[in-house]
């Protein structure tokens, strides 16, 4: 009895150790790697603008680069670039002017990408009296909220143009185009993607004088990260751009689609008005730089102009260098 007993414990054994190897055995599934969580915040509140991010995800994109991505709602660049000095998140996007501020304060961030080539921001006026020139601006009552990145933006614009702003009527405003819409100025400053769709709305088409056309050199968002994190995770930041990149291409041929993933995603998203935004957004990502390199490309004079203007507007007592702002190792 006892050897019967021996017989059968050695056959159970043999039979599962030769499971994986036979047909009338299932091979346990492999468990699913563990994606890495990042976490991205905005410049602002979700919208087309940010529509890669959100289609990248919808679609897959970044898990398949073993990327959990959380986006998290923004509130402005300064605040995008504390919350990614203190390590609260991996990444964000921060106006490339905000950047080079926070360098001089020796905060640890390096832009991985450009992801706006340059400024979006822009004049607005009627079409009804449009502003088609710089000159035109002179005598003008023009709206901007006071310390505003718009605000930032007239005075480097009047700078390079050989205007002073006493030249000018300013009027300082809140954010918003009532004013324009009531006459209480006649041009106010703004971004192209929010104001003139917001004018439009309303019912009023204007004319859009944009900056980066009449002499300001500078880029715009950049998608920037805590150095630590490209030290210690420098792989999951090249993934990142990767799927990020992907979906931007993806979101230029079919901005609907882009702005869907945004809509399934933010509640109260309206998709007729954030495919304005979206259709306004697109050609910000583009540069002769990205038709060479891939979108959210960026060099060593685009950083330059970008000190300067820093430099010209006096927002820094003594600019950081170049190579110190940005690199293009996440990007190759």
């Amino acid at each position: 009895m006892r050897s019967h007993r021996l017989v059968l414990w050695v056959l159970v054994l043999l039979l599962v150790g030769l499971a994986p190897f036979s047909t009338g055995f299932a091979a346990a599934a492999p468990a699913p790697a563990a994606k890495a969580k990042v976490r991205i915040r905005l410049d602002w509140k979700p919208g087309a603008q940010h529509s890669p991010f959100y289609l990248a995800r919808e679609r897959g994109y970044y898990a398949q680069e073993g990327i959990d991505l959380e986006i998290i709602s923004g509130s402005g660049s300064a605040d995008s670039v504390k919350t990614l000095g203190t390590r609260a998140v991996e990444l964000a996007l921060v106006d490339a002017l905000v950047l080079v501020q926070a360098r001089e304060q020796e905060v640890p961030v390096q832009a991985i990408a450009a992801y706006y080539q340059r400024t979006p921001i822009c004049i607005i006026s009627p079409q009804a009296k449009p502003i088609r020139t710089p000159q035109e601006l002179i005598g003008k009552n023009v709206g901007s909220k006071k310390g505003s990145a718009t605000y930032q933006g007239l005075m480097v614009f009047l700078e390079a143009n050989g205007i002073k702003p006493e030249q000018l009527q300013l009027v300082d405003i809140g954010f918003g185009v009532q004013p324009l819409l009531v006459g209480q100025v006649e041009a106010l400053m703004g971004f192209t993607m929010n104001e003139p769709v917001e004018a439009e709305a309303a019912g009023m088409a204007v004319h859009e004088l944009m900056i980066a056309e009449a002499g300001v050199k500078a880029y715009g968002l950049t998608i920037a990260a805590n150095e630590r994190f490209l030290k210690e995770q420098g792989e999951l930041a090249r993934a990142f751009l990767r799927a990020t990149r992907r979906a931007m291409e993806e979101a230029a041929k079919d901005p609907q689609a882009a702005v869907t993933a945004v809509a399934n995603s933010v509640l109260e998203t309206s998709v007729e008005r954030e495919l304005k935004v979206i259709k306004r957004v697109i050609p910000v990502w583009a540069s002769a730089d990205t038709r060479g390199h891939g979108y959210g490309w960026q060099t060593e004079t685009g950083w330059q102009q970008t000190v300067d203007t820093v430099t010209r507007l006096k927002l820094v007592e003594k600019a950081p260098a170049v190579k110190d702002l940005f690199t293009t190792a996440y990007l190759r």
